[in-house]
Protein backbone atom coordinates (compact mmCIF):
# COMPACT_ATOMS: atom_id res chain seq x y z
CA UNK A 1 0.00 0.00 0.00
CA UNK A 2 2.84 2.39 0.89
CA UNK A 3 4.50 1.77 -2.48
CA UNK A 4 1.21 2.41 -4.24
CA UNK A 5 0.73 5.71 -2.41
CA UNK A 6 4.28 6.82 -3.20
CA UNK A 7 3.82 5.89 -6.86
CA UNK A 8 0.54 7.79 -7.06
CA UNK A 9 2.17 10.81 -5.41
CA UNK A 10 5.06 10.72 -7.90
CA UNK A 11 2.61 10.14 -10.73
CA UNK A 12 0.78 13.22 -9.52
CA UNK A 13 3.97 15.28 -9.62
CA UNK A 14 4.65 14.08 -13.17
CA UNK A 15 1.05 14.94 -13.95
CA UNK A 16 1.61 18.47 -12.64
CA UNK A 17 4.71 18.81 -14.82
CA UNK A 18 2.78 17.47 -17.81
CA UNK A 19 -0.17 19.69 -17.07
CA UNK A 20 1.89 22.86 -16.68
CA UNK A 21 3.77 22.18 -19.91
CA UNK A 22 0.51 21.25 -21.61
CA UNK A 23 -1.24 24.41 -20.41
CA UNK A 24 1.64 26.60 -21.53
CA UNK A 25 1.35 25.11 -25.00
CA UNK A 26 -2.49 25.07 -24.94
CA UNK A 27 -2.95 28.69 -23.82
CA UNK A 28 -0.11 29.81 -26.05
CA UNK A 29 -1.88 28.35 -29.06
CA UNK A 30 -5.19 29.89 -27.97
CA UNK A 31 -3.40 33.26 -27.87
CA UNK A 32 -2.55 32.78 -31.54
CA UNK A 33 -6.25 32.04 -32.28
CA UNK A 34 -5.76 28.28 -32.83
CA UNK A 35 -8.92 26.15 -32.45
CA UNK A 36 -9.18 24.83 -28.88
CA UNK A 37 -9.42 21.18 -30.01
CA UNK A 38 -6.28 21.47 -32.14
CA UNK A 39 -4.54 23.26 -29.27
CA UNK A 40 -5.54 20.43 -26.93
CA UNK A 41 -4.16 17.83 -29.36
CA UNK A 42 -0.77 19.50 -29.83
CA UNK A 43 -0.34 20.20 -26.11
CA UNK A 44 -1.39 16.68 -25.17
CA UNK A 45 1.10 14.84 -27.36
CA UNK A 46 4.10 17.04 -26.59
CA UNK A 47 3.54 16.70 -22.86
CA UNK A 48 3.03 12.93 -23.24
CA UNK A 49 6.62 12.52 -24.44
CA UNK A 50 7.86 14.19 -21.26
CA UNK A 51 5.48 12.05 -19.23
CA UNK A 52 6.69 8.77 -20.70
CA UNK A 53 10.32 9.20 -19.64
CA UNK A 54 9.49 10.61 -16.20
CA UNK A 55 7.06 7.76 -15.48
CA UNK A 56 9.39 5.07 -16.78
CA UNK A 57 12.54 6.25 -15.02
CA UNK A 58 11.24 7.89 -11.84
CA UNK A 59 7.71 6.74 -11.00
CA UNK A 60 7.60 3.06 -11.95
CA UNK A 61 11.38 2.56 -12.30
CA UNK A 62 10.91 0.23 -15.19
CA UNK A 63 14.30 -1.27 -16.12
CA UNK A 64 13.70 -3.31 -19.22
CA UNK A 65 15.55 -3.79 -22.49
CA UNK A 66 12.33 -4.25 -24.41
CA UNK A 67 11.66 -0.51 -24.67
CA UNK A 68 9.36 -0.74 -27.67
CA UNK A 69 6.79 -2.70 -25.67
CA UNK A 70 6.31 -0.06 -22.97
CA UNK A 71 6.34 2.77 -25.53
CA UNK A 72 3.67 1.05 -27.60
CA UNK A 73 1.50 0.38 -24.55
CA UNK A 74 2.09 3.89 -23.25
CA UNK A 75 0.78 5.45 -26.43
CA UNK A 76 -2.15 3.06 -26.64
CA UNK A 77 -3.17 4.28 -23.18
CA UNK A 78 -2.47 7.92 -23.93
CA UNK A 79 -4.18 7.89 -27.32
CA UNK A 80 -7.25 6.39 -25.71
CA UNK A 81 -6.86 8.95 -22.91
CA UNK A 82 -6.63 11.66 -25.55
CA UNK A 83 -10.00 10.68 -27.00
CA UNK A 84 -11.40 10.54 -23.48
CA UNK A 85 -9.95 14.03 -22.96
CA UNK A 86 -11.54 15.34 -26.17
CA UNK A 87 -14.88 13.75 -25.28
CA UNK A 88 -14.84 15.33 -21.82
CA UNK A 89 -13.81 18.72 -23.27
CA UNK A 90 -16.64 18.54 -25.80
CA UNK A 91 -19.20 17.64 -23.14
CA UNK A 92 -18.02 20.37 -20.77
CA UNK A 93 -17.57 23.16 -23.35
CA UNK A 94 -20.17 22.48 -26.07
CA UNK A 95 -22.90 20.72 -24.12
CA UNK A 96 -22.59 22.05 -20.56
CA UNK A 97 -21.30 25.49 -21.68
CA UNK A 98 -18.42 25.51 -19.22
CA UNK A 99 -15.61 27.92 -20.03
CA UNK A 100 -12.93 26.46 -22.26
CA UNK A 101 -10.43 27.98 -19.83
CA UNK A 102 -11.77 25.99 -16.88
CA UNK A 103 -12.68 22.75 -18.70
CA UNK A 104 -9.10 21.37 -18.88
CA UNK A 105 -8.84 21.55 -15.08
CA UNK A 106 -12.05 19.55 -14.58
CA UNK A 107 -10.98 16.92 -17.13
CA UNK A 108 -7.97 16.05 -14.94
CA UNK A 109 -10.29 14.37 -12.40
CA UNK A 110 -11.11 11.81 -15.10
CA UNK A 111 -7.88 11.39 -17.04
CA UNK A 112 -5.37 11.25 -14.15
CA UNK A 113 -6.93 8.19 -12.39
CA UNK A 114 -7.47 6.55 -15.80
CA UNK A 115 -3.83 7.01 -16.81
CA UNK A 116 -2.40 5.95 -13.45
CA UNK A 117 -4.36 2.70 -13.23
CA UNK A 118 -3.50 1.57 -16.77
CA UNK A 119 0.12 2.72 -16.47
CA UNK A 120 0.67 0.76 -13.28
CA UNK A 121 -1.23 -2.37 -14.24
CA UNK A 122 -0.26 -2.62 -17.89
CA UNK A 123 2.24 -0.14 -19.37
CA UNK A 124 5.01 -0.33 -16.76
CA UNK A 125 4.11 -3.62 -15.16
CA UNK A 126 7.20 -5.77 -14.53
CA UNK A 127 7.14 -9.16 -16.13
CA UNK A 128 7.27 -11.72 -13.33
CA UNK A 129 8.79 -15.11 -14.00
CA UNK A 130 7.25 -18.15 -12.36
CA UNK A 131 10.45 -20.03 -11.45
CA UNK A 132 8.60 -23.14 -10.31
CA UNK A 133 6.75 -23.38 -13.61
CA UNK A 134 9.97 -22.87 -15.57
CA UNK A 135 11.77 -25.55 -13.57
CA UNK A 136 9.03 -27.96 -14.57
CA UNK A 137 9.84 -27.14 -18.20
CA UNK A 138 13.58 -27.86 -17.87
CA UNK A 139 13.32 -31.17 -19.74
CA UNK A 140 12.27 -29.28 -22.86
CA UNK A 141 15.80 -28.02 -23.57
CA UNK A 142 19.28 -29.31 -24.43
CA UNK A 143 22.63 -27.59 -24.93
CA UNK A 144 24.32 -29.50 -27.78
CA UNK A 145 27.98 -28.47 -27.50
CA UNK A 146 30.04 -28.73 -30.68
CA UNK A 147 33.69 -29.33 -29.75
CA UNK A 148 36.71 -29.25 -32.05
CA UNK A 149 40.38 -30.11 -31.63
CA UNK A 150 41.91 -29.00 -28.30
CA UNK A 151 40.13 -25.71 -27.72
CA UNK A 152 41.38 -23.76 -24.69
CA UNK A 153 37.86 -22.35 -24.23
CA UNK A 154 35.79 -25.54 -24.17
CA UNK A 155 35.77 -26.10 -20.41
CA UNK A 156 34.76 -22.49 -19.73
CA UNK A 157 31.87 -22.95 -22.16
CA UNK A 158 30.85 -26.22 -20.49
CA UNK A 159 30.84 -24.57 -17.07
CA UNK A 160 28.58 -21.81 -18.32
CA UNK A 161 25.93 -24.26 -19.53
CA UNK A 162 25.97 -26.65 -16.59
CA UNK A 163 25.78 -23.78 -14.10
CA UNK A 164 22.59 -22.31 -15.49
CA UNK A 165 20.05 -21.03 -12.96
CA UNK A 166 17.56 -23.40 -14.58
CA UNK A 167 19.47 -26.60 -15.29
CA UNK A 168 18.49 -28.45 -18.45
CA UNK A 169 20.18 -31.18 -20.54
CA UNK A 170 23.66 -31.29 -22.08
CA UNK A 171 25.65 -33.27 -24.60
CA UNK A 172 28.97 -32.89 -26.41
CA UNK A 173 29.55 -33.86 -30.03
CA UNK A 174 32.73 -33.80 -32.09
CA UNK A 175 34.09 -34.83 -35.46
CA UNK A 176 37.68 -34.34 -34.24
CA UNK A 177 37.83 -36.70 -31.24
CA UNK A 178 40.71 -36.37 -28.78
CA UNK A 179 41.49 -37.03 -25.12
CA UNK A 180 40.87 -33.45 -24.01
CA UNK A 181 37.27 -33.39 -25.24
CA UNK A 182 36.62 -36.89 -23.92
CA UNK A 183 38.11 -36.07 -20.51
CA UNK A 184 36.01 -32.92 -20.15
CA UNK A 185 32.88 -34.91 -21.01
CA UNK A 186 33.78 -37.52 -18.39
CA UNK A 187 34.72 -34.91 -15.78
CA UNK A 188 31.29 -33.29 -15.94
CA UNK A 189 29.28 -36.44 -16.69
CA UNK A 190 28.07 -35.16 -20.05
CA UNK A 191 27.00 -37.61 -22.80
CA UNK A 192 29.67 -37.65 -25.52
CA UNK A 193 29.09 -38.47 -29.20
CA UNK A 194 31.56 -38.80 -32.09
CA UNK A 195 30.49 -38.15 -35.66
CA UNK A 196 32.49 -40.29 -38.06
CA UNK A 197 33.65 -38.90 -41.36
CA UNK A 198 35.27 -35.67 -42.47
CA UNK A 199 34.72 -32.69 -40.18
CA UNK A 200 32.10 -30.41 -41.74
CA UNK A 201 30.22 -27.61 -40.01
CA UNK A 202 26.86 -28.39 -41.65
CA UNK A 203 27.04 -32.12 -40.90
CA UNK A 204 28.36 -31.45 -37.41
CA UNK A 205 25.54 -29.07 -36.56
CA UNK A 206 22.91 -31.46 -37.88
CA UNK A 207 24.51 -34.30 -35.90
CA UNK A 208 24.41 -32.23 -32.71
CA UNK A 209 20.86 -31.05 -33.43
CA UNK A 210 19.58 -34.57 -34.07
CA UNK A 211 21.30 -36.06 -31.02
CA UNK A 212 19.25 -33.80 -28.74
CA UNK A 213 16.08 -35.62 -27.71
CA UNK A 214 14.28 -32.57 -26.39
CA UNK A 215 11.88 -30.18 -28.12
CA UNK A 216 14.28 -27.25 -27.80
CA UNK A 217 17.98 -27.36 -28.64
CA UNK A 218 20.77 -24.78 -28.57
CA UNK A 219 23.69 -25.52 -30.89
CA UNK A 220 26.46 -24.42 -28.55
CA UNK A 221 29.82 -23.18 -29.84
CA UNK A 222 32.82 -24.20 -27.76
CA UNK A 223 34.25 -20.65 -27.66
CA UNK A 224 31.31 -18.87 -26.09
CA UNK A 225 30.06 -18.27 -22.55
CA UNK A 226 26.38 -18.37 -21.63
CA UNK A 227 24.84 -16.16 -18.97
CA UNK A 228 23.33 -18.16 -16.10
CA UNK A 229 19.86 -16.84 -17.00
CA UNK A 230 19.93 -18.04 -20.62
CA UNK A 231 17.72 -21.10 -20.20
CA UNK A 232 15.44 -19.27 -17.77
CA UNK A 233 14.72 -16.58 -20.36
CA UNK A 234 14.24 -19.05 -23.19
CA UNK A 235 11.76 -21.12 -21.18
CA UNK A 236 10.03 -18.01 -19.81
CA UNK A 237 9.32 -16.98 -23.40
CA UNK A 238 8.36 -20.49 -24.55
CA UNK A 239 5.50 -20.65 -27.01
CA UNK A 240 4.56 -23.73 -29.01
CA UNK A 241 4.24 -21.55 -32.14
CA UNK A 242 7.80 -20.18 -31.99
CA UNK A 243 10.20 -21.80 -34.46
CA UNK A 244 13.36 -20.38 -32.92
CA UNK A 245 14.51 -17.99 -30.23
CA UNK A 246 17.58 -15.78 -30.23
CA UNK A 247 19.01 -13.39 -27.65
CA UNK A 248 21.25 -10.36 -27.59
CA UNK A 249 24.97 -10.82 -26.87
CA UNK A 250 28.19 -9.19 -25.69
CA UNK A 251 31.20 -9.20 -28.01
CA UNK A 252 33.98 -10.85 -25.96
CA UNK A 253 37.53 -9.87 -26.90
CA UNK A 254 40.81 -10.56 -25.15
CA UNK A 255 39.08 -11.99 -22.09
CA UNK A 256 36.70 -9.10 -21.46
CA UNK A 257 33.34 -7.83 -22.63
CA UNK A 258 33.60 -5.17 -25.30
CA UNK A 259 31.19 -3.15 -27.40
CA UNK A 260 30.90 -2.58 -31.12
CA UNK A 261 28.55 -0.91 -33.55
CA UNK A 262 27.60 -4.22 -35.14
CA UNK A 263 25.79 -5.53 -32.08
CA UNK A 264 23.80 -2.31 -31.79
CA UNK A 265 22.85 -2.35 -35.46
CA UNK A 266 21.80 -6.00 -35.20
CA UNK A 267 19.58 -5.14 -32.26
CA UNK A 268 17.89 -2.39 -34.26
CA UNK A 269 17.27 -4.73 -37.21
CA UNK A 270 15.34 -7.10 -34.93
CA UNK A 271 13.11 -4.46 -33.35
CA UNK A 272 9.90 -5.86 -34.85
CA UNK A 273 10.52 -9.50 -33.94
CA UNK A 274 10.75 -8.73 -30.23
CA UNK A 275 6.99 -9.13 -30.10
CA UNK A 276 5.63 -12.70 -30.30
CA UNK A 277 2.81 -11.78 -32.66
CA UNK A 278 4.95 -9.68 -34.98
CA UNK A 279 7.66 -12.36 -34.95
CA UNK A 280 5.21 -14.65 -36.77
CA UNK A 281 4.76 -12.27 -39.69
CA UNK A 282 6.95 -13.27 -42.66
CA UNK A 283 7.62 -9.67 -43.73
CA UNK A 284 9.13 -8.70 -40.38
CA UNK A 285 11.13 -11.92 -40.09
CA UNK A 286 12.70 -11.50 -43.52
CA UNK A 287 13.18 -7.76 -42.93
CA UNK A 288 15.28 -8.50 -39.82
CA UNK A 289 17.69 -10.45 -42.06
CA UNK A 290 17.60 -8.21 -45.12
CA UNK A 291 20.54 -5.97 -44.26
CA UNK A 292 22.85 -8.69 -42.99
CA UNK A 293 22.83 -11.61 -40.60
CA UNK A 294 21.40 -9.91 -37.52
CA UNK A 295 21.23 -13.13 -35.50
CA UNK A 296 24.09 -14.33 -33.31
CA UNK A 297 24.26 -18.01 -34.19
CA UNK A 298 25.25 -19.54 -30.79
CA UNK A 299 22.47 -17.55 -29.08
CA UNK A 300 19.79 -19.43 -31.05
CA UNK A 301 17.50 -22.09 -29.63
CA UNK A 302 15.58 -24.17 -32.18
CA UNK A 303 12.18 -25.83 -31.82
CA UNK A 304 12.73 -29.34 -33.21
CA UNK A 305 9.06 -30.18 -32.90
CA UNK A 306 8.22 -27.52 -35.49
CA UNK A 307 11.40 -27.54 -37.58
CA UNK A 308 11.91 -31.29 -37.93
CA UNK A 309 15.23 -33.07 -38.37
CA UNK A 310 18.48 -31.89 -39.99
CA UNK A 311 17.48 -28.26 -40.53
CA UNK A 312 20.90 -27.18 -41.84
CA UNK A 313 20.68 -27.75 -45.59
CA UNK A 314 22.63 -24.82 -47.02
CA UNK A 315 25.59 -25.31 -49.37
CA UNK A 316 27.28 -22.28 -47.84
CA UNK A 317 30.01 -22.60 -45.23
CA UNK A 318 30.29 -19.21 -43.54
CA UNK A 319 26.74 -18.18 -44.48
CA UNK A 320 25.26 -21.49 -43.33
CA UNK A 321 23.55 -19.93 -40.32
CA UNK A 322 22.22 -16.85 -42.19
CA UNK A 323 20.87 -19.06 -44.99
CA UNK A 324 19.19 -21.31 -42.40
CA UNK A 325 17.63 -18.36 -40.58
CA UNK A 326 16.26 -17.01 -43.86
CA UNK A 327 14.75 -20.41 -44.60
CA UNK A 328 13.15 -20.49 -41.15
CA UNK A 329 11.91 -16.90 -41.59
CA UNK A 330 9.85 -18.02 -44.57
CA UNK A 331 8.20 -20.81 -42.60
CA UNK A 332 4.96 -20.49 -40.68
CA UNK A 333 5.68 -19.66 -37.05
CA UNK A 334 7.53 -17.17 -34.87
CA UNK A 335 11.21 -16.19 -34.83
CA UNK A 336 11.38 -14.44 -31.48
CA UNK A 337 14.19 -12.09 -30.42
CA UNK A 338 14.82 -11.73 -26.67
CA UNK A 339 16.69 -8.39 -26.25
CA UNK A 340 18.78 -9.42 -23.26
CA UNK A 341 22.53 -9.95 -23.40
CA UNK A 342 22.69 -13.62 -22.45
CA UNK A 343 25.86 -14.76 -24.17
CA UNK A 344 29.46 -13.60 -24.37
CA UNK A 345 30.38 -14.16 -28.01
CA UNK A 346 34.11 -14.73 -28.16
CA UNK A 347 36.05 -12.97 -30.93
CA UNK A 348 39.58 -14.25 -31.47
CA UNK A 349 42.09 -14.99 -34.23
CA UNK A 350 41.40 -18.74 -34.24
CA UNK A 351 37.66 -18.23 -34.82
CA UNK A 352 36.20 -19.65 -38.02
CA UNK A 353 34.73 -16.24 -38.86
CA UNK A 354 38.19 -14.69 -38.87
CA UNK A 355 39.43 -17.40 -41.24
CA UNK A 356 36.60 -16.74 -43.70
CA UNK A 357 37.32 -13.00 -43.68
CA UNK A 358 41.00 -13.53 -44.43
CA UNK A 359 40.38 -15.87 -47.39
CA UNK A 360 37.52 -13.65 -48.74
CA UNK A 361 34.98 -16.48 -48.61
CA UNK A 362 32.85 -14.48 -46.22
CA UNK A 363 32.49 -11.63 -48.71
CA UNK A 364 31.58 -14.04 -51.51
CA UNK A 365 28.92 -15.75 -49.42
CA UNK A 366 27.56 -12.47 -48.02
CA UNK A 367 27.00 -11.28 -51.59
CA UNK A 368 25.25 -14.55 -52.43
CA UNK A 369 22.96 -14.17 -49.43
CA UNK A 370 22.08 -10.55 -50.18
CA UNK A 371 21.23 -11.53 -53.77
CA UNK A 372 18.57 -13.89 -52.39
CA UNK A 373 16.81 -10.82 -51.00
CA UNK A 374 17.81 -7.81 -53.14
CA UNK A 375 18.54 -6.97 -56.81
CA UNK A 376 22.27 -7.00 -57.65
CA UNK A 377 22.60 -3.23 -57.97
CA UNK A 378 21.27 -2.78 -54.43
CA UNK A 379 23.57 -5.53 -53.16
CA UNK A 380 26.60 -3.59 -54.42
CA UNK A 381 25.49 -0.56 -52.40
CA UNK A 382 24.78 -2.59 -49.26
CA UNK A 383 28.13 -4.39 -49.42
CA UNK A 384 30.07 -1.10 -49.40
CA UNK A 385 28.73 -0.51 -45.89
CA UNK A 386 28.36 -4.12 -44.74
CA UNK A 387 32.06 -4.93 -45.24
CA UNK A 388 32.86 -2.47 -42.46
CA UNK A 389 31.37 -4.99 -40.01
CA UNK A 390 34.36 -7.24 -40.69
CA UNK A 391 36.47 -4.84 -38.63
CA UNK A 392 35.00 -6.44 -35.50
CA UNK A 393 37.49 -9.28 -35.96
CA UNK A 394 40.52 -7.01 -35.99
CA UNK A 395 41.70 -8.04 -32.52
Amino acid sequence: MKKLVIQFFKFGIVGVINTVSSWIIYYGLLFFKINYLIATTVAYFISSIIGYFLNKIWVFKKKEEKKTTSILRYYIVYISSYFLNILCMYILVDILSISKLIAPILVLFVTVPYNFILSRLWVFKDKTIDIKKIQEMSNLHTFAICAYKESPYLEECVNSVINQEIKTNYLIVTSTPNEKIENIAKKYGIPYFIRKGKSDICDDWNFAYNKAKTELVTITHQDDIYDKEYTKEILANYDSNILMYNTNYNPYKNGKVSTDKNSKIKEMLKIFVRNKRLSRIKFFKVLSLSFGNSINCPSVTYNKKLLGKSIFTSNLKFGLDWDTFLKIAKMKGGMLYIPKKLINYRIHDEATTKEFIVNNKREQEDIEMFEKIWPKFIVKIIMKFYKKSYDTYNT
